[in-house]
């Protein structure tokens, strides 16, 4: 079950990003659905994970553009709810690298609150996992997963965008996702290298019992009981890494709740962020399994 946001991404093309105070021309423009928690509950029902979404959506032809892209995907929208204020919205500025800068719109996404969720055993009792952002209220966040925490559900909390987070929440964080950006606010120190996130990785994982830092080029380093341990990114052509984090968080959580691996899982969602960055877009940049030959990573 994932509960966060739903944003229609407005993506402006553009040869490098503005300095301040600067006008420049765009090359193209483009409007895909997206939102991190709609974002990672299609690429998780992609991968073929029985996947809900929680979230709240606005009485707009963006929010039926949303809702039309996760019913094709496959996801379970029976918890959704839609509120007159208007869907969510994203400014994505994306470079010729590939690199992005984005401005989120929260609107209907504001309203989502765990009064969405039913205290409900038997309800409970279906959900393997609940993956959570940053994009909807903290208090909703929080009671989400506290009441997880009740029903002994594993929580997953990818703290994007960038925000420190209360104390209080790792006791009902099982895993944590984060990039150097996320991970520099939690705990005040930059990720240079790959040294620098194994440091940063450590002081996360005296809260959290699995730490995931994904690494953009560098792959991703992830901490557990296990140990440390670090995957290398594949080298491919970049068109944009919009939603690539998303795939990256989407792909994990449904292969976690199918083989309960933590490696496993990441050498899949490895693959799946570097499928992603090779085409525009979010949602529709994600892979099924059987596609990733056509990106070379079968």
């Amino acid at each position: 079950m994932v509960v966060g946001a739903a944003n229609l991404d407005r993506m402006v093309y553009v040869d490098q990003l503005p300095a301040v105070g600067a006008t420049i021309m765009g090359q193209r423009y483009e409007e895909h659905p997206g939102g991190k928690g709609s974002n990672q509950a299609v690429a998780a029902s992609l991968w073929g994970a029985q996947t809900q979404f929680v979230g709240c959506l606005g009485e707009d032809e963006a929010g039926t553009i949303l809702r039309k892209a996760m019913l094709d995907a496959g996801v379970n929208l029976d918890l959704l709810k839609t509120h007159p204020v208007g869907s969510g919205l994203a400014l994505d500025f994306i470079d010729q690298s590939g690199h992005y800068q984005a401005v989120v719109i929260s609107r209907a996404n504001e309203y989502v609150t765990s009064d969405f969720l039913k205290p409900d055993p038997a309800f409970w009792k279906e959900i393997g996992l609940v993956v959570q952002q940053l994009e909807i209220p903290f208090e909703t966040v929080d009671a989400v997963g506290r009441m997880a925490l009740d029903f002994d559900v594993p929580v997953l909390l990818n703290a994007a965008p960038a925000a420190d987070i209360p104390r209080s929440w790792w006791k009902w964080i099982n895993m944590l996702v984060v990039n150097e950006v996320e991970s520099a606010a939690l705990t005040g120190l930059q990720v240079q290298n790959t040294q620098d996130a194994k440091i940063v990785a450590q002081q996360l994982h005296k809260h959290c019992p699995n730490v995931l830092i994904t690494l953009g080029e560098r792959g991703v380093l992830m901490i557990s009981s296990e140990g440390v341990d670090h995957l290398q990114a594949y080298h491919v052509p970049v068109i944009s890494t919009l939603g690539a984090g998303d795939a990256f968080v989407g792909v994990f959580a449904a292969e976690w709740v199918r083989h309960q691996d933590l490696r496993q899982a990441a050498e899949q969602a490895n693959r799946a962020a570097a499928a992603s960055v090779q085409r525009s877009g979010a949602q529709v940049s994600y892979s099924r399994p059987e596609e990733f030959k056509n990106w070379g990573l079968a």
